[in-house]
Formats: C-alpha cells, sequence, structure tokens
C-alpha cells in the first residue's frame, strides 16, 4: 500500500472495459437440442441403413429357425414312431396348404428318407446332382427360375434322429419382409418425430419454468439502488443449481450495503470533525484575532494531520492497494521508532525495542507501507499514552507483534470503543483525530491478521497476530 508518508496517494486506473457477448440461455439449451436431435436422426437413419441392407438375411434365419421349431412342436407320430401329422397354427397350416410353391416343410429320418412332406414330394432338398446331407444347416437353391431358401434341422424323439427341412421362396420371403420392414421404418420415423416433438415441448416448458426465478431475480435487482441497499434476491422456487449463485450476489450487496452505510457515516463524521476548527480559524479570522499567529499554525497543523489522516484510512479501506511481499516486521518497528525518535524526546519516553527471536524467521507477507504504518500509529499511540520517564517496549517476530506501555492503561468501559473511527481516549495528551487505531484497525483486516488491545502489569497492550487460526 503507497501510504501518504511515501508516496502520493496512488491512483485505481481502472481497465477500459471491454463489450462482451451476451450469451443466451434458452437459445444455448434451444440449440443443444437441435444438436442433439439431429445427431439422434443421423444415429436412426444410419440404423435403418444397417438394417436394410443386412435386415433381409438376418429376418430370413429368424424366419426360417421359428418354422422348423413350430413344426417340430407340431409333430404327431404313429405307434412305430412315424410322424404322420404336425399340429400348427392356422396361418401358417393355410400357407404349407396353398402356398405349396413357396412354403414346404419335410421331415426326413436318419438317412435322408422323406417321412412326411407339406407338398407330398418325396425328396429331400439338396444340392443339385447331390445325395442329402445336413451341412450346411442352410441352403439356396435355384430351382425353376425361382430361389428357394431351406434350413435343415436335426432333431430327436423316441431315441431316434430326424430331420426338418422348411423352405420358403424368395418372392414370398420379399413379400413379407416388405411389409414388416415398411411397417418397421414407418413406426421409427413416426416414432422419431413424436419423440422430437415431445423432447421440444418439454425442454421449452422446461426453459421456461427455470428461467422464471431469474426474471423475478432480474426485475428485483432492477429495483436496488442507493436508497434500496437493503433489498435481496428471492431465492423461493429457485433450482439448487442456481441458488448458491443467489446467495453470491446477496452476500455481495450485504457487503456493498455495509460498505456505503460505512462510507456515509465516515463522510459525516470527517465533517463534523473538520468544521469544528474551520468555524474556530474563521472566528479567529473575523474578529481580528490573528495576533497569535501560532496557535492558527497549530490548528492548521491540525488539520492538515487530519486529513493526511483520512487520506490514509481511505486507501486503508481499499484491498486492491495493498501490494504483498516477504516484509520483516522487526524492521518495521525498527523504522517507526526512527520516524518517532523526536516525539518520544518531547515526551520523555523511552523506545525499547526486543530481540528478534531467532528460533522463527521473522518474515512474514504483507504490504510493506502498510505494516509500517500501522507500527507507526501504534507506537504512537503507546507514546501519547505513557508518562514522562516511562518505557514503551516492541516486540516482533514472525507469530505476531506487540506494543507494551506503562501508562494507565485502558478503562473496561473503553475497549469496546478503541478502534472506532474518530473515538479518543481520555488519557492521550495531544488533540488528534482519532483515526490511528482505525487505520490498524482496517490494515490488519487486509491482511486477516487479528489486532486485539488489553492491559498488562504495568500499562496498556496492543498485539497483532499474523495467524489467528494457528
Amino acid at each position: 500500500m503507497k501510504t501518504p508518508e511515501t508516496a502520493d496517494l496512488a491512483g485505481a486506473t481502472a481497465a477500459p472495459s471491454r463489450a462482451c457477448c451476451h450469451r443466451s440461455l434458452a437459445l444455448h439449451l434451444q440449440l443443444v437440442t437441435a444438436l442433439v436431435l439431429t445427431v439422434t436422426g443421423a444415429v436412426i437413419i444410419g440404423v435403418i441403413t444397417l438394417m436394410l441392407r443386412w435386415g433381409p438375411d438376418l429376418l430370413t434365419d429368424l424366419s426360417l429357425k421359428n418354422n422348423a421349431s413350430q413344426v417340430i412342436k407340431g409333430l404327431q407320430f404313429d405307434q412305430n414312431d412315424r410322424p404322420y401329422r404336425t399340429a400348427i397354427n392356422d396361418k401358417d397350416d393355410a400357407a404349407y396348404e396353398i402356398l405349396k410353391a413357396d412354403s414346404v416343410y419335410r421331415i426326413l429320418d436318419e438317412q435322408g428318407r422323406v417321412l412326411l412332406a407339406s407338398d407330398g414330394i418325396t425328396q429331400p432338398y439338396a444340392e443339385p446332382d447331390n445325395p442329402f446331407t445336413p451341412e450346411p444347416a442352410r441352403l439356396k437353391l435355384r430351382v425353376d427360375g425361382r430361389t428357394l431358401h431351406v434350413l435343415t434341422r436335426q432333431f430327436e424323439h423316441g431315441g431316434r434322429n430326424y430331420y426338418v427341412q422348411v423352405m420358403r421362396s424368395e418372392r414370398l420371403l420379399r413379400i413379407i419382409q416388405d411389409d414388416k420392414g415398411q411397417r418397421l421404418t414407418w413406426m421409427i420415423i413416426i416414432g422419431a418425430i413424436v419423440c422430437a416433438l415431445l423432447f421440444s415441448i418439454v425442454v421449452a416448458v422446461t426453459l421456461h419454468h427455470l428461467l422464471k426465478p431469474l426474471r423475478r431475480a432480474a426485475n428485483a435487482a432492477a429495483t436496488i439502488d442507493i436508497d434500496n441497499l437493503s433489498a435481496r434476491l428471492s431465492v423461493q422456487d429457485v433450482p439448487r443449481e442456481i441458488t448458491p449463485l443467489f446467495h453470491s450476489v446477496n452476500l455481495a450487496l450485504d457487503r456493498l450495503e455495509q460498505g456505503y452505510r460505512q462510507q456515509r457515516d465516515f463522510l459525516a463524521t470527517a465533517a463534523h470533525e473538520l468544521k469544528t476548527p474551520l468555524t474556530l480559524m474563521r472566528g479567529q479570522v473575523e474578529l481580528g484575532d490573528v495576533a497569535d499567529g501560532e496557535i492558527l499554525l497549530q490548528d492548521i497543523d491540525r488539520m492538515a494531520r487530519q486529513v493526511q489522516q483520512l487520506l490514509t484510512l481511505a486507501e486503508a479501506s481499499e484491498r486492491h492497494n495493498y501490494s504483498m511481499q516477504q516484509t520483516s516486521p522487526q524492521a518495521a518497528w525498527t523504522q517507526a521508532a526512527s520516524q518517532l525518535e523526536r516525539l518520544a524526546q518531547q515526551m520523555a519516553v523511552k523506545v525499547m525495542i526486543g530481540p528478534a527471536d531467532s528460533a522463527s524467521p521473522s518474515m512474514i507477507l504483507a504490504d510493506p507501507g502498510a505494516l509500517g504504518v500501522l507500527c507507526k500509529n501504534l507506537l504512537e499511540n503507546a507514546l501519547h499514552h505513557s508518562p514522562p520517564g516511562g518505557t514503551v517496549t516492541l516486540h516482533a517476530n514472525a507469530r505476531r507483534l506487540s506494543v507494551r506501555d506503562e501508562g494507565p492503561g485502558i478503562a473496561e468501559d473503553a475497549l469496546p470503543h478503541l478502534f472506532e473511527r474518530f473515538w479518543r481516549g481520555p488519557h492521550r495528551r495531544d488533540q488528534g483525530a482519532g483515526l490511528g487505531l482505525s487505520i490498524c484497525a482496517e490494515i490488519a483486516q487486509a491482511h486477516g491478521w487479528e489486532i486485539t488491545a488489553g492491559n498488562g502489569p504495568r500499562g496498556a497492550v496492543f498485539e497483532v497476530r499474523f495467524n489467528p487460526a494457528a
């Protein structure tokens, strides 16, 4: 922190604000929804394409295996364990009865002889000019210009092995598959459209519901001004994910309200403190009572000191003015004692700096200027409350710094007010502005330190702990 004692008051240079693009949450979610629907549609189209490419063969296998299972399940045998009929559902039975050239089953014994056939043919299905063999299980034959799909499946009954052959013609399978495929395609397309519409409606309704608290918050925020800083954003019906944002905004408003009230009180008190000496000086000038220029100069010096302390207090209240670096509190005490050496001599008070703690390196992370102001104000306060011939003892290490005087101590009723702005102790020997200790409190708070005051064996004790949690 650049203090008035070492440099001019630091001016805050605001970086030029950059225009930012305002992203619409609703538009963003709608774009994401459109992207998801596009990807979903592409996946559905891909699935349909794969089904149209590989689906017919899979459906053919599935259909033939299903027909073979139904035939085996419905077979009935006579007393000689010879199949003589099959009981299947009416639809398949009608297909075998009417579509003899397109839908056939044949039951074979272990030697490949046909025992039962829906079309009455006694020859098994086999490769041209080759005898029957159960391998391969799937055959694709070309007979009389027609393509036939045949499945051969083995089963057991009464300790004997049998074979069932089921055949479907290409044209019959195409008719069935085209009908089923077309229905499946339309079902998928209609389902995708319905899902997309439902999804869009759900997203729109959800967005409208979720954005209601934000709209209410925007309206509430628009009513907050200097005269209405107590207003806060309501978290009622706010989604759990957005609640922390509302709490953060409310905490920021709390800090803003507190800072505004502090600044307002500060300005009012500062105006009152400066008004009194100005009135006295004006009266002296108007009455022509300026013969004693020394008194007038003292009043001017006192006002200049008050203004200087006001500037220091204002700067200490701004956190961005601090520049943290490794600093020695022992060196800060030494510098403060050197600056106030003349004052100590005038008051006949001895300043003694305790030895550094060799077991703990006396370096801390702090703003050197702010630490110097804190040490100087604490020492000056101790000097003004010490009797002539007394001693002020200073001590510092990496954990804390302290100052002890040999004055009358601090009254119990005065302890709560020590760090208040413009409060003056009854035993102070000068007419200060009452800002020194409040400046120390601001500096300590900005660094996260803890400053305390109390009474020791022979006077007041002020202590600053650099790590209160330790």
